[in-house]
């Protein structure tokens, strides 16, 4: 007689539910996605449904930050195995790029919430991840700040929303079919302007004094933003240097 599989205990179940619910918004819609279809994916009933979830929302919410803590799990894996802040910020890069090319429905999910930020608790959600990615990035780059490897005048936050910007085109590329034109030889070129925008080039006692680091997103510092753009190919080591130029459009 064939033995039965092993009960699932409630967390397990929970965390089915939000897998299949994150794979089902993602290919559709929050607004058009019912319970019943939402059961079904998770291979239960509507009314189990709402015993782990009592609503849709809440649903979709869990799986907005499930999401998130998926990826910043990614980056505090990466960082507890590779010692220098700038690979470290690499790593990340190329590693979401080729999260994307997986077809994985993390990066779908994200931008469908984007369109239900009106929702004040959706919003809170995607906030509360995106300022924990910036978190990440900051402590990181201030750590390269630390071992001299990244410039002192670079402001954290405004290269790590930078980065943010970097990750979010990787996005839009893939979702309006661009691979081929930002294959993964352009991102490692897209990547070393970045890093080469905030990387210390001269010995720290020949550096003038940094700027002041803002602990807000003002308005100044989206200027100091198109100063790391422009600091990075001053040099003429423009993005059409790096790599091949990819094609018009």
């Amino acid at each position: 007689m064939a033995k039965r599989a092993p009960k699932r205990t409630a967390q397990q179940r929970r965390r089915l539910i939000i897998e299949s619910a994150q794979a089902m918004f993602a290919a559709s819609s929050y607004a058009r996605v019912g319970t019943a279809e939402l059961a079904k994916a998770a291979g239960i009933s509507e009314p189990a449904l709402y015993r782990y979830f009592p609503s849709k929302k809440e649903l979709f919410i869990s799986t907005i930050k499930a999401a998130g803590k998926r990826l910043l799990d990614i980056w505090e894996r990466l960082a507890s195995e590779i010692v220098d802040p700038l690979e470290i910020i690499r790593a990340i890069g190329l590693g979401y790029y080729d999260h994307l090319r997986s077809r994985s429905p993390v990066m779908k999910l994200l931008f469908q919430a984007l369109s239900e930020a009106d929702d004040e608790e959706i919003r809170e959600a995607l906030h509360s991840n995106f300022a924990a990615f910036i978190r990440f990035l900051v402590e990181n780059i201030e750590e390269g700040k630390r071992q001299g490897l990244i410039r002192q005048d670079v402001n954290p936050t405004v290269a790590a929303w930078k980065f943010m910007a970097f990750g979010l085109t990787l996005d839009l590329t893939h979702l309006l079919s661009f691979d081929e034109a930002l294959d993964r030889s352009n991102v490692e070129h897209w990547g070393k302007l970045y890093l080469d925008s905030i990387r210390e080039t001269a010995p720290a006692e020949h550096k003038a004094a940094g700027r002041a680091v803002s602990k807000r997103f003002e308005r100044y510092t989206v200027e100091n933003w198109g100063d790391l753009y422009l600091d990075s190919i001053e040099e003429g080591d423009s993005w059409w240097r790096l790599g091949p130029r990819p094609p018009r459009y």
